[in-house]
């Protein structure tokens, strides 16, 4: 005591000292004596490593990612969907001792053997890691248990699927496997330990980050359409791949690195050329959708690096052009490109433009000039000049076979492109609106990397590159989300990407950065894909009954009906169908269903597939074509001694027929409208020399018809409204299309020759016609016989084909649908812009409806896997 009695200050200090500073001492010189790194207990052998900086960062900016719901809906993911929810429900982020302790780094291995092993560094924690087993019985966990048996006492995570995690505290380490073995080997000292082991990750800051083998690295982007695979087999890898992920709200950012050469001397020209940042970058316009840039190299040097790669198919087309150049020019190939272009190079399309822009460094204008001259003075190649739009000369090559040819194999298709030359750039497009659209946006100085989209993908990464790709899926498929690689299924989630490649002493970092986009998108719907077991037909239909809907379709001799809210199905069985079976909504009777055989069964099923009261009839008709249903009626159209007549069925099953009869079979099913109190029926009795007929509902021809089409056709005359009135359009094979009255005179404008073959008939929403042609180019049609195209890629569409029109967004604009002989569902808006997702995995027929609860759109439809596919649109 001091002498006024109160404690002198050295006896505060002591006291200080003791109670506070003493035991923090001790607890952080108990947690930092032998402690070691996390990677010192990770085996050498191992197929994977990775390393999370932060566990409890990494779940909270996972748990807020956007697309983290779709990312669990894959059917991929389903393996994984137990411990998502487990983890969830036992709110482990809330239980304040394991957030505590998972803020420590966690290294962890796939190992040879298939084992895992992970290890969590506790650091200050580590102390903790002692009390463990008296604090076991306080940790509510569930599935989480603590057992005091073998060599040393464990805690055990055990998952409803049977799969067991063993964990334990070893230093200052936490050990995680699924191996009761590796867990004792690593407590015991079996693992050789080393604490200067440290996995050398380079890719800075991140979520999480792996080293891989490049052999993984296959199997992930691994696909018969992606080139990358066939050229890795010519890179010599110098170690293992890192990869790095960050992951923000709404976005991902993908970083990996890597060094390699080649014994290959094209492809080793290009990879060891260190990346610079292309000029080409100020090139491209604002409303820019999609880009593919490529800054390796001269065109002459690419070109050398692609034919070397298997598959490439492009050295006998080069080989073919370069002798007909010669032939009728007089000059080579490389004369004629490669003398003045330099090393940057691009293709690019942009919002509302259907034709792409491609887009070449002029690197010798005056040399440019010359062969352009040289070889529009041949007899082959002709310029037109004629074009001036807004002041503006936009001259026309109209090239010879063997050049368009050449840019075909590169999948280029320009075959009479127009050109212009800017600020040291050729820019070349098969339509002149396009070429003066994206020119005029450079001189407003209204670039791409001037945009907000750029600017939030390009953060990471480095503009120095030989390489970049933008896209959105709305317009594009980039390569490496084309085929069926582990790793297209997520990507394709994200609809807006960046991708750059840099090159420098041969190492190559590629950086991707990816989005959800600005749309809305589809989303699958729980359940689905639901897998049928057994060959399905692809003609899918949704049937309504109150707020219950039913996806209905065929599957051998039966029919099936889904309840998409518990995927119960209902079957209907058909005795002795040998041949084809119809599913046709009942219109004008809520809730049922025409059923038809093609031997001559009648059903009408309400939405359990029950038949109703009369149903089923069994008729003797020798049906043609698949039947029609308008009006609570169904029509079936018969071919019989040498007349084709239509039988129409009402809900009590009796038959009626058509009066009068035609010369030529029904090979379609009718087409109907109703409007202004009148019902109009039309059809095309299929023959050489055809005809088609509008009709009234009783079957009588109307005043003007029938009209007499040159040449022969798929399906039946498409009816529809057009200012206030019907008017019937009919496309023949050879692409003659015509739009008449219902009085039979040809619309202004019509006829109108499109290019192609032509299998299904034209769709009208509201404004515009939709057709597509065999070898899929869509046409859009306008009242006065205007038209525009879009070349949809690896489309062929015959007579299993189907195209329709349905307003899934409601902005008064329908969207346009198309499938043809593939797996593929596409959607384009009236713009030729696609739609976000597609294409689908579907074919054939697809059913649209509106959701009562949620009044959202929904699509489904039949995938080549026999899977039933059920989508609804954000």
């Amino acid at each position: 005591m001091g002498k006024n009695g109160k404690p002198s200050v050295l006896k505060i200090l002591i006291i200080f000292l003791t109670v506070l500073i003493l035991p923090a001492a001790v607890w952080i010189g108990t947690s930092l004596i032998g402690r070691i790194s996390p990677g010192a207990v990770i085996p050498d052998s191992y197929r994977l490593c990775f390393q999370i900086p932060n566990p409890v960062k990494l779940a909270q900016n996972l748990s807020k990612h956007e697309t983290l719901p779709e990312i669990l809906e894959l059917p991929e993911m389903a393996g994984a969907l137990p411990f998502y929810y487990q983890i969830k429900s036992g709110n482990f982020l809330e239980n304040k001792i394991i957030a505590a302790a998972a803020r420590g780094r966690l290294e962890g291995a796939l190992l040879n053997d298939g084992k895992i092993l992970c290890a969590w560094d506790l650091g200050m924690l580590s102390p903790v890691l002692r009390l463990l087993p008296a604090l076991a019985g306080r940790i509510n966990v569930p599935g989480l248990y603590y057992v005091q048996g073998g060599k040393h006492s464990r805690f055990e995570y055990r998952m409803d699927d049977g799969k067991v995690f063993y964990a334990g505290p070893y230093r200052n380490l936490f050990v995680i496997t699924d191996s009761t073995a590796l867990f004792e080997s690593v407590l015991d000292g079996s693992v050789k330990i080393d604490p200067k082991n440290q996995v050398p990750f380079k890719s800075g800051d991140f979520d999480i980050a792996c080293i891989f083998s490049p052999e993984l690295l296959e199997l992930i982007i691994s696909s018969d359409e992606n080139p990358i695979s066939a050229a890795m087999d010519y890179l010599q890898f110098n170690g293992g791949i890192t990869a790095s992920l960050s992951i923000h709200p709404r976005q991902l950012d993908l970083n990996l690195t890597a060094s390699f050469s080649s014994n290959q001397k094209d492809i080793e020209k290009i990879i060891n050329r260190a990346s610079g940042a292309p000029e080409m970058l100020r090139m491209f316009p604002e409303n820019t959708q999609y880009m593919t840039l490529l800054a390796a190299g001269s065109l002459e040097d690419l070109l050398n690096a692609a034919s070397a790669i298997p598959g490439s198919e492009l050295a006998d087309p080069w080989r073919k052009a370069d002798s007909s150049s010669k032939s009728f020019l007089g000059m080579s190939i490389d004369e004629l490109l490669l003398s003045w272009s330099g090393s940057e190079f691009a293709i690019f399309g942009m919002e509302g433009r259907p034709a792409p822009v491609i887009v070449a460094e002029v690197r010798d204008e005056k040399k440019r000039e010359e062969i352009f001259r040289k070889a529009f003075e041949s007899f082959l190649i002709n310029e037109n000049i004629k074009l001036n739009l807004d002041g503006n000369r936009i001259p026309r090559i109209e090239l010879p076979g063997f050049l368009a040819n050449l840019l075909l194999s590169m999948g280029v298709r320009i075959p009479s492109p127009y050109y212009t030359v800017y600020n040291g750039y050729l820019f070349i497009s098969e339509s002149a609106e396009s070429l003066l659209d994206a020119v005029n946006g450079i001189r407003r100085n209204q670039g791409l990397i001037r945009t907000g989209i750029w600017q939030t993908l390009s953060k990471t990464g480095t503009d120095s590159s030989s390489a970049a790709l933008f896209y959105s899926l709305d317009r594009s498929l980039p390569f490496f989300l084309n085929g069926n690689s582990l790793a297209a299924p997520f990507l394709k989630l994200y609809r807006q990407g960046l991708l750059r490649l840099s090159m420098k002493n041969h190492e190559a970092s590629l950086w991707l950065s990816v989005i959800p986009g600005p749309g809305k998108g589809l989303t699958s719907t729980a359940g689905f894909p639901l897998e049928i077991g057994g060959r399905i037909g692809n003609q899918i239909y949704f049937l309504e009954s109150g707020n219950e809907n039913r996806i209905i379709f065929t599957q051998g001799n039966n029919v099936i009906a889904i309840n998409p809210a518990d995927q119960s199905k209902k079957i209907l069985e058909i005795p002795g169908s040998s041949g084809r079976i119809w599913i046709v909504p009942a219109d004008g009777i809520s809730g049922c269903v025409w059923i038809v055989n093609s031997q001559g069964r009648v059903y009408l099923c309400d939405t359990n597939l029950e038949p109703l009261r009369g149903f089923p009839r069994i008729t003797a008709l020798r049906i043609t074509a698949p039947p029609a249903a308008h009006g609570g009626k169904l029509y079936i159209s018969e071919f019989s001694g040498n007349t084709a007549s239509v039988h129409v069925f009402d809900n009590n099953a009796a038959m009626e027929k058509w009066p009068m009869g035609f010369d030529a079979a029904l090979l379609s099913p009718l087409s109907f409208l109703n409007h202004g109190g009148r019902v109009y029926a039309a059809c095309y009795p299929k023959e050489f020399l055809g005809s088609i007929w509008l009709l009234d509902n009783r079957g009588n021809p109307l005043s003007g018809w029938p009209i007499w089409v040159s040449g022969i056709a798929f399906g039946s005359p498409h009816i529809f409204v057009h200012g206030n009135r019907p008017a019937i359009a009919f496309v023949t094979q050879a692409g003659d299309l015509a739009v008449y009255d219902e009085n039979g005179r040809m619309f202004t404008g019509f006829p109108l020759e499109l290019d192609g073959v032509f299998y299904i008939q034209p769709v009208f929403d509201g404004e515009y016609l939709w057709l597509v042609s065999g070898n899929g180019t869509l046409f859009r049609v306008s009242m006065d016989g205007q038209s525009h195209s879009h070349q949809i890629p690896n489309l062929r569409v015959m007579e299993e084909g189907y195209i329709t029109v349905f307003d899934v967004d409601n902005d008064k604009k329908p969207e346009i649908f198309i499938s043809g002989e593939g797996n593929a569902l596409y959607g384009y808006k009236n713009n030729f812009n696609s739609l976000e997702g597609f294409p689908l995995p579907v074919w054939g027929k697809p059913a649209f409806t509106v959701m009562k609860d949620s009044g959202k759109t929904a699509l489904a439809g039949a995938g080549m896997d026999n899977k039933i596919y059920f989508w609804q649109f954000r």
